[in-house]
Order: C-alpha cells, then structure tokens, then sequence
C-alpha cells in the first residue's frame, strides 16, 4: 500500500512540475506546471466547496447552483484535460472557469452587495492569471474586459440575479470566502511559487551555460573578437589575449579593427571580412620583426549589431610553409646544381643548351675546359686541396666570362661554357684563347706553387646542323668532351695550342677511333694481326738483333697502322692483349728461325715495346715467362723497350715489374730517350742495358750544333751508366758517320732496312750464321 501511495505521488509530482525528461525546463513548461498548480487547486475547491454547494441547492430546490457547480467542474475538468499536452488550450479553459465562478458569485449574491463585489475580484484576478498562463496580450484583453466591469459597478448597474435569490443557501457567505481564500491563498501563490522557482532553475541553468559557453570562448575556441557595427572590440577571448601579448581584456576594448591589424589581405585600403583572408596582427611582431599572420575563419552575427570574428593563427603554418618553400627550392637547386662549385651540373647544362636550340639561335659554341692534372694534385695534396683548387679556377672563370656565357660543372674536372653569337669559328677560337691567356694557371695550395695543365675542347653550331634533328644538348656536349679527350691525345694536341676544335676532320677521327675499337676484338681472335721485322746494326755493320713491330689487316678498315690502333688499345684496355700476342708471337719466330737455321746457332735478339699498361697489370711477368718456356726462347734473346712516360705513370709499380724481369734474365732498352721528363735520379734506379736515342735528335744531324751536344751528352750519360747506346731514324749515311764517330754501339733506321716480315729477312740470317766462326 505504501509503495503504491509513494508511486502515486511521484506521478502527481512530476505532472505538476512539468519537467522534461532531458535538457533544463523552457518557459512553456513552467507555464504549464504553474497551470496544473492552479487546477489542482482549483479541483481541490472544486471538491470542498463546490460539491457542497450543489448538494445544498439540489436539497433546497434551488437548481441554478447544481448548474453553476457543474458549469465550473466542467470547464475544471475541460482544463485538467488539455493541460496534458497543450498548456495554453488548458489556461483558456481555466479562465472560462474563473469568469463563470465570479460573475455566478455575483448573480447569486446580489442581495448581498459585500459578497457580490467578490465575485468581481475573483474577476480582476483573471488577467493576472492570463499573463502568468498565456501571453500578456491576453491579459491586456481581459484588464480593458474588468475595466467595463468595473464602470459599470460604480454606475450602480446591478447584474441581473438568479431566480429566488432572496431565498439564500446556508453557510453562503462561508462557501464564497472559502472558495476566495481557497483561489487567493492556496491557487494563485502556488502558482506563483512554482514560476518563480522556475525561473530560478532556468537562471541557474542559464548561468551554467553562460559560465560554460565563457570558458568555451575563453580557451576552447580560436582568437575571437566580438566587436560592434562600428569595428570596435567589445570582447576578446584568452587566445588572442595571449597573441597580443596582453594579459586584461580591457586594455583591447573599444580600440578598431584598424588599430588591431596593419594589413588584410588585398593591400588596396579596401577593409575586407571575407572569410579565409590573411590579416597581419600589429601588436605582435616575431623576432624577425614579421607581424603575425592570422587567416578569418568566420564571421557570425550575435544580433544588437554585434559580430563575432574568429580567427586561425597561421603564422607557424606560414613559417613552416616558408621552410618547406626554402627546403624544395634547395632541393631543387641541388637537384640541378654541382655542390662543391656552385656551377650547373650536367642535366641542367644539356636543358640550357636544349633550350638555346630551340629558340633557334645561331652562331653558338661550346667549349669544354679540363683541368687535365687534378687527379694528379688530389693524390698529392689531398682532396680538400684539390676541391679548393677548382672552386677557385671556377670563381676566375665566372669573373672572367662576358656576359651572356653560362658555365656549366658537367663532369670531375670538366667545365662547359655556353658561347653565344659566335658566327665564325676563328671568333670563338679567339675568344677561348683570350679566355685561355687570362685564365689564372697558377696557384698555391698547401704552401706550394703550382701549375694547372688546362686543355679545351670546342664544338660549333651552324645553322645547317642547327636543323638537324638529332642535334640536341646532349650530342652537343657529348662532341664537345669528344674534343677535349682529343685535345690530350699527342696525335691530336700538337699544333692545336691546347684548343681542339671538332669539326668534320676531327668527328671523321672519332668515328676512326671508334671503328678500330669494335674492331680490335676480332683482330686478337681473327689472325689479322702480323709482324714485321726491322734490323738493328753495330756500327761496323752487324746484325745485333730486329725490333719487331706489330701491324693489323683488318678486313673492314684496311691497314691499321700501329699509331691509330695501339692508343684506341691502351684507352679501351685491350693494349694487355695485344702485347701478349706479339710476344708469344716473337718467342714463335725466334723458334722457327731456329729450326730453319740449326741448332746451335746464334740467334739474333727480338725487341719488344710495352706499353705503361702492361708494367702496371698483373699476370705479364707469368705471361711472358710461359711464352718463353712454351717455344723454347732464352730470356737473353728478348730485349722489353719502355718509354719514359711508361714509367712515369706509376715509377714505384713499373720498377719493381722491370726489376723482375731484368733479375730473369731479359734485356731492357729505354726508347725515346730525351722525349719525356724523367730524372737523372730515377735513370740511375732503373735496371735497364741500352738506352735508344729518339729519331728527333737526329733531324738536321750533322749540321746542327746544338742537337749534336744533345746527342754527345746522351752518349757520354749511358757510357757513365755502362749502358749500350742505340740510336734510331738512321736514314743517311752522313749519320751513320757521326754516330760511328761518337761510339754509338747500334744503329737502326731505313737506311739498314725498312720493316719487312720474317721471311724477308732468313737469307740475310743465314749469311750471318754463315759468316760467324765455329765454335770452338
């Protein structure tokens, strides 16, 4: 039972107040929880009082007052109902009721005036109820209704009464106090209770929400400002407090828009509000005196002409944005850059000369410069040095190019220079020898002077190949470093004063070079090789031995001369190769002629040239020495002739091989003696017996005094060194009497035979076997 009453007055409760199940009351629910208040009460006197009266009438035969009762219940009832949903439907009948109840207090109790002037109180308290349940125009409706009431009870009208009236129910001034005092002091206080209750909830949630929707601005949300139609800041939030570097909202209020922001976005004095636009911040400025940057997220209208503006602090995102912009632009640069000079690399430099292509521009050249020796100083004085060294050449060469020319790092050593406006190829020959003459060839590095050995490789444009379409940037820069290696070739080098220009003569060279290199494999493994022998005398006319010289057939070039195929061969390593051939193959002949001879005669000595390769690659020693064994030869009877360039490419390596093969029992000759820059010192070192005087000496000899004192102090160095002399390019016989009078011990030349093959030479061999005495 008690579960059942304590469950019944939850129900009633929460009827009364009216309270949504979620989210704070509206002013529509007290309204109408102020509403049931006043219809509880009103049942309540409904039940008291009313009830009561009608059985009295009905007992005294007085049926107006069951019909007055009824009538109230009615419209009560008629209330209580639409107070279920609809609150203003359920006030309308509320204030039906109240009308009836106080103009029938007024009709039934007109014999006595004191109780009918409640009825018109109960009256006038209709419009309090209306503004309170309704809506203040009704409650202005109904106090103009009571006014023409109240004229009418002060002009003596009396309402019309029921029938019978004199005859009064008992206790009928009690019921009419009661119900006032039931209506006045229970009905409307409650109601007015439950109002102000209300609305004290709803201002204590509105006080919340307000509280939280400050702390929302004050730090959840963006930079905000709340300014008025004039631009003037009436509120400002934390966040933008803190940009400003303020710490109290009133130090920014009632200042402008204008004095807060130096700039938007636009720059043409138009002040602008569009959302997404930059706006520079002047009260706050980075350390490098930037003003912050801040982007217009939104602009909102509060109502009162008030707008909100809400900002996004970008000036970090800009800064990143800044470095990312700086990080891709250097990428980019060392995307197309060379890091050490500064310089183009070589992708760009074929894109610039793509692009001068392209526009068509005559008259254009190409020079390629190589500073031939950097290896060399790298090795010597370190990298670092080396590095140094360029990045200084390429701050001179930039200093002195003319305007318009574009340099270029494309490879190692080798810088490109783009030459404009060159229609001529003596003006741009011109131009590189003067840029050659200026061109800073000394330097110092590690407290030390040297020099830079600078050769350059040129190659024009004319208009006829400008219509080429194979002609790109590549092809350009390709045939331009084609010249330089050229310009280093000796074969290429003299007379061109270190410019080579490539031109039909030159690229009809490369093609050259290039077809004896597809070729050369085959002529190893082909039998297009062959040798030829030419005779080496002693002065008295001896035969002391043959040099033997190698030359190539080949079925697709022709004959192949010696100074054509040996560079291609020392370039593209196939010299190693070649050698070995030509000493199995002179170990071979020395073999046969020693069948075709007989045994037991004297064989005369074969020499051999080497190239500086061979003195530097592993596996020769065992090479040669299996060739020896395999056909029978004494070491004594090869003689291995070197250059002094050989030597110089690598002296350490090269001695330690020619020491080998001299402790082995083979002869070492010197060839081209006085053509190279080696010293007396490592002369000294060497373990070789003859040294050959290069052919160039004997030019205009006898005759020429200064070449004969050359030649005088080279015999006098290898006699002081007990080394045999030989001299070669004896093609006179004035010659052979001046090398003869000087104690010259060999002489080779055409003047004692041109190079011939094996054949040629065995009846010559013959006569010498045949001449020589019997051994003993």
């Amino acid at each position: 039972m008690a579960q059942k009453i304590k469950r019944g007055w939850v129900l009633l409760r929460d009827w009364v107040l009216a309270q949504p199940a979620q989210g704070p009351s509206s002013a529509a629910d007290i309204q109408l929880s102020a509403l049931r208040v006043v219809l509880l009460s009103s049942l309540v006197l409904a039940a008291v009082v009313g009830l009561h009266v009608a059985w009295e009438g009905w007992q005294r035969d007085k049926p107006w007052a069951v019909a007055i009762v009824a009538a109230i219940v009615l419209l009560l009832a008629g209330a209580s109902s639409q107070a279920r949903h609809a609150g203003r439907a359920g006030a309308l009948w509320l204030l039906a009721a109240v009308y009836v109840a106080g103009l029938a207090i007024t009709a039934s109790t007109g014999s006595q005036p004191a109780l009918s002037r409640l009825g018109y109180v109960l009256c006038y308290a209709a419009p309090m109820l209306a503004g309170l349940l309704v809506a203040w125009p009704l409650a202005l409706g109904l106090m103009v209704f009571n006014t023409l009431l109240f004229g009418l009870s002060l002009s003596g009208w009396e309402a019309p009464q029921l029938p019978d009236q004199q005859v009064r129910l008992p206790h009928s001034q009690a019921y009419v106090h009661g119900a006032l005092y039931i209506f006045f002091n229970l009905c409307l206080p409650l109601a007015m209770f439950r109002v102000v209750a209300g609305m004290r909830r709803v201002e204590r949630q509105l006080r919340g929400w307000r509280h939280l929707s400050e702390q929302v601005f004050q730090v959840a949300s963006g930079p905000t400002l709340v300014c008025d139609e004039q631009g003037r800041v009436l509120r400002c939030n934390k966040p933008f407090l803190a940009l400003c570097g303020r710490h109290d909202e009133q130090e920014l209020r009632g200042r402008s828009l204008s004095e807060l922001f130096e700039d938007v976005e636009g720059g043409d004095g138009v002040w602008r509000s569009q959302p997404g636009l930059r706006w520079h911040l002047a009260e706050c400025r980075s350390a490098e005196g930037r003003s912050r940057e801040l982007t217009l997220r939104s602009v909102r209208s509060l109502g009162d002409r008030l707008s909100a503006y809400a900002f996004d602090d970008v000036s970090e995102l800009r800064r990143v944005q800044a470095d990312l912009a700086a990080s891709v632009q250097r990428e980019v640069w060392a995307t197309w850059h060379d890091p050490l000079t500064g310089l183009p690399n070589r992708a760009r430099s074929i894109q610039q000369l793509d692009a001068q292509l392209a526009q068509g521009t005559p008259g254009l050249a190409l020079l390629s410069l190589r500073l031939c020796n950097l290896r060399q100083l790298n090795a010597r004085y370190g990298v670092p040095a080396g590095d140094a060294l360029l990045r200084d050449f390429v701050a001179a060469l930039r200093r002195l190019l003319p305007p318009g020319r574009q340099a270029a790092r494309v490879r190692g050593s080798v810088i490109a220079v783009l030459l404009p406006g060159q229609h001529r190829e003596s003006e741009a020959l011109a131009e590189v020898r003067r840029l050659q003459q200026t061109l800073p060839l000394q330097a110092e590095t590690s407290r030390q002077a040297v020099l830079l050995d600078l050769v350059c490789g040129l190659v024009m444009v004319d208009e006829r190949r400008l219509q080429h379409p194979g002609v790109d940037g590549a092809e350009l820069l390709r045939c331009s470093e084609l010249a330089l290696d050229m310009a280093q070739d000796p074969r290429w080098r003299e007379g061109s004063e270190g410019v080579l220009l490539f031109n039909a003569q030159t690229a009809a060279g490369v093609a050259r070079s290039m077809a004896i290199e597809a070729e050369l494999p085959q002529a190893l493994v082909g039998d297009q090789l062959h040798l030829l022998y030419q005779p080496q005398r002693d002065v008295r006319g001896g035969l002391l031995g043959f040099e033997v010289l190698v030359r190539w057939n080949s079925p697709a070039l022709g004959e192949v001369p010696p100074a054509e195929f040996i560079p291609v061969a020392e370039a593209c390593g196939l010299v190693g190769g070649i050698t070995d051939w030509v000493l199995d193959a002179a170990c071979a002949q020395l073999a046969r002629w020693r069948r075709e001879l007989g045994a037991g005669q004297a064989l005369p000595r074969l020499a051999v040239n080497l190239s500086a390769h061979d003195l530097e690659r592993e596996g020769f020693e065992q090479q040669l020495m299996q060739s020896l064994v395999r056909h029978r030869v004494r070491p004594a009877e090869l003689e291995l002739e070197v250059t002094e360039s050989a030597l110089a490419r690598h002296p350490a390596l090269a001695l330690a091989q020619l020491r080998r093969l001299h402790g082995a029992g083979l002869r070492i000759a010197i060839d081209d003696f006085g053509t190279g820059y080696s010293s007396l010192a490592k002369l000294v070192d060497l373990p070789i017996d003859v040294l050959k005087i290069d052919r160039s000496f004997l030019r205009d000899l006898p005759g020429d005094a200064r070449r004969g004192r050359v030649v005088d102090s080279m015999i006098s160095l290898a006699r002081s060194l007990r080394l045999e002399v030989l001299a070669e390019g004896v093609e006179t016989e004035d010659q052979h009497l001046y090398l003869r009078e000087r104690g010259v011990d060999g002489l080779q030349g055409w003047l004692f035979g041109r190079p011939q093959p094996a054949a040629y030479w065995l009846p010559l061999l013959r006569r010498e076997c045949a001449a020589q005495p019997e051994p003993a």
